[in-house]
Order: structure tokens, then sequence, then C-alpha cells
């Protein structure tokens, strides 16, 4: 992990946490409006029915399946200790209090706005439907991995991954478009001030040690 220029951090914490806000903000309006579909979310929720077929919905069902909440725990913890392991972790910090604090915020969120499932939803998950639980923790865990590990293919990768976990959400009638989106941004931002956040701290320990050793000398 490399520390963030001086000013960087405020720059990202400040488009992270507006981010945030703006996500909190379209789940408000949508429940103001009825929290019911909006135009977009029927107009692709109809494209999903038109282009469903037998080997999509295995697709989609399989990255359901690897995308819960009980697999990504797995998943989760698999990636903390490897990394752990790897002696990196600042690394592995990132990673587990982005997975921690990205699904707080979404279950707070899922329980405050109430927003439908799909009627025709194929998943019987008992969570409400804004923000997509699968999507945001695909993208807290690619993009925490993005940014700790800083290797261009893993930006590729996280954004196949979380466009493929979307993509299932809405295949599956699981969540409308709107939801995936906003886990999506939700899931980015929090990964963002996590790295952001234990970038500053661990620069922060590292002028501590090395002030202690001039003092000693």
């Amino acid at each position: 992990m490399r520390a963030p220029s001086r000013r960087s951090p405020v720059v990202i914490l400040i488009g992270a946490t507006v981010s945030i806000g703006a996500v909190v903000l379209l789940g408000v309006v949508i429940k103001a409006l009825g929290n019911g579909p909006l135009g977009i979310d029927m107009w692709w929720h109809d494209l999903m029915l038109v282009w469903r077929t037998d080997v999509g919905l295995t697709v989609a069902r399989a990255l359901d399946a690897v995308g819960g909440v009980v697999s990504m725990i797995v998943i989760g913890i698999a990636l903390v200790v490897g990394l752990v392991l790897a002696r990196r972790p600042w690394d592995a910090l990132v990673v587990l209090t982005a997975m921690v604090v990205s699904e707080a915020v979404a279950t707070v969120l899922k329980l405050s706005l109430t927003r439908p499932r799909p009627a025709d939803s194929l998943v019987t998950d008992a969570m409400t439907s804004f923000p997509s639980g699968h999507t945001t923790l695909a993208a807290t865990v690619m993009v925490a991995l993005a940014l700790s590990m800083r290797v261009a293919v893993m930006w590729g990768a996280a954004a196949v991954w979380v466009t493929a976990m979307a993509w299932s959400r809405t295949y599956l009638a699981a969540h409308w478009l709107t939801d995936v989106f906003a886990g999506a941004v939700l899931g980015t931002s929090v990964a963002l001030i996590a790295w952001t956040t234990m970038a500053v701290i661990r620069r922060g320990a590292q002028r501590t040690i090395e002030n202690a050793d001039r003092l000693s000398r």
C-alpha cells in the first residue's frame, strides 16, 4: 500500500462521502415517489426478461451463489488470511474494514428504505431491494483489492466482476437497475474511504517510528 499525497486523501474522502450521500438521496427520492420502479428500472427489467435464456439463468444463479453474504464472508476471510500470510497486514485491514462497513451501511439502507423487490423475482432473499447487497460487496472487495494491489489488471477484473454481478441481479429480477447502480457506487466509495484512511494512518505510524528512531540515536 502506498500512501496518497497530502492533498489527495481529502479529495478522495470528500468525493467518496458525497457519492455515498448521493446513494442515500437516490433511495430517499425513490421512496418518496412510492418506492416502486423508475422508468429506467422498468425498461431494463423488461429487456432482461426478453433476453432470458437457460444458459443465462445458469450463469446468473451461479453468480448469485458466489456473491451471497455467506459466500462473501468465506471469501473475505480467505482474502484477509491470505494477505496476512503474505505479510500485507495493512491491505488485509483495508479489505476487512471495507467489507464490514459496506455491509453495515447497505443493511441500514435496506431496513430504512424497505424498497420491494420485483414481483417476479427468481430470488427469495428476505432483505429488501435497495441497494443490492451482492453488487455492494462485489464492488467493495474488488475495488479494495485493486487499490491495495496497485496492479492494472485488477481494475479490469473489478470492472468485469462488478458488472457481471450487477447484471445477474437484474437478470434474475432480484433487483431493479437503480438498486445495482447504487450498490456499485456504495461499495466503491466505502473501499476508497477504507483504503485512504488506512494509508494515512500507516503513513503517520511510519513517521512516528522514524522519529522515535532518530531520538534514540
